[in-house]
């Protein structure tokens, strides 16, 4: 197992603790440096197939939500080292939540405890993340989706346009590997296309490695912060309240109005207003700015 260095930092409940990172694509030097710098925690890399769990790709399929996969992944490098706690990451592309027509990549990492028998997670939603898909024929010009999809800097994925079709070609750096790779896959689909996409494991995608490692600083933060009532550590937003009184109509507007802050363990919880939450802006409601 490959590890990153500890540094001797302020104590905390995992000063000195050593967690297993679950990962097959580089992801030691994104999550590492928060757990070490934060709470003086060693990292060390797992080397274990997760992609049995699922790939971007859909070769193979994903059978849970990102919640439970990146916890079946860390386990899966806590069972091949034997070590109580583990540490693995998942990402997900789709819809905005908040802005339906705009891809969003969500990037989980979760920390799982057996000593303590928790399971702590992060998230950071980013809009800037390269993804492109499009099908071409041999011989289309493509320099405009090249430049799009930031080709060499980031690699490519090339598949017939029917997903279940072979061959794939991934992590795809080389614009003669793309053509002979688009030539192979196009005459492998029934409508003489090939699919490109964005190869989108985390070390062939450049601009995925500061979200995973935001929120990976977010996680290790967390675990920072101790239950005011067990003192387990992992105490942090659990959820958040919507609702508030618009200033003009008073009609609720289902915009944030309180964090609730819980414990992994115990299950104390905490609500907090957010600052301002008092009444809405009448340009948030849908009734005052339909």
């Amino acid at each position: 197992m490959k590890g990153a260095q500890l540094e001797s930092k302020p104590t905390s409940a995992y000063f000195g603790a050593v967690a297993a990172l679950a990962t097959m694509h580089d992801k030691l030097p994104l999550i590492a440096p928060a757990m070490t710098e934060t709470l003086g925690m060693t990292v060390e890399t797992s080397h274990v197939d997760t992609d049995r769990l699922g790939t971007f790709t859909g070769d193979v399929a994903r059978p849970g939500n990102a919640w439970d996969t990146a916890v079946a992944k860390a386990r899966l490098g806590m069972a091949a080292t034997g070590s109580r706690l583990g540490l693995a990451s998942e990402g997900t592309f789709g819809p905005s939540p908040a802005l339906p027509f705009i891809t969003a990549a969500t990037e989980l990492v979760v920390f799982v405890d057996d000593d303590r028998a928790i399971v702590v997670g992060e998230a950071v939603i980013d809009y800037t993340v390269v993804s492109v898909a499009a099908d071409v024929r041999p011989g289309d010009v493509i320099d405009d989706l090249l430049v799009r999809a930031r080709f060499g800097e980031h690699c490519l994925i090339v598949r017939p346009t029917i997903p279940s079709l072979n061959p794939i070609f991934k992590g795809i750096h080389d614009r003669r590997v793309l053509d002979r790779a688009i030539r192979d896959c196009a005459a492998a689909s029934p409508d003489g296309h090939a699919h490109i996409e964005t190869d989108l494991r985390a070390h062939h995608c450049p601009t995925r490695r500061p979200v995973i490692a935001a929120a990976a600083q977010r996680l290790a933060a967390r675990l920072a912060v101790c239950c005011p009532t067990c003192a387990t550590p992992g105490w942090g937003i659990v959820r958040v309240e919507r609702g508030v009184p618009c200033r003009h109509c008073q009609r609720m507007v289902l915009i944030p109005s309180a964090d609730v802050l819980g414990c992994p363990a115990c299950r104390t919880e905490r609500t907090e207003p957010r600052p301002g939450s008092t009444f809405a802006d009448p340009g948030e409601c849908e009734w005052c700015n339909p």
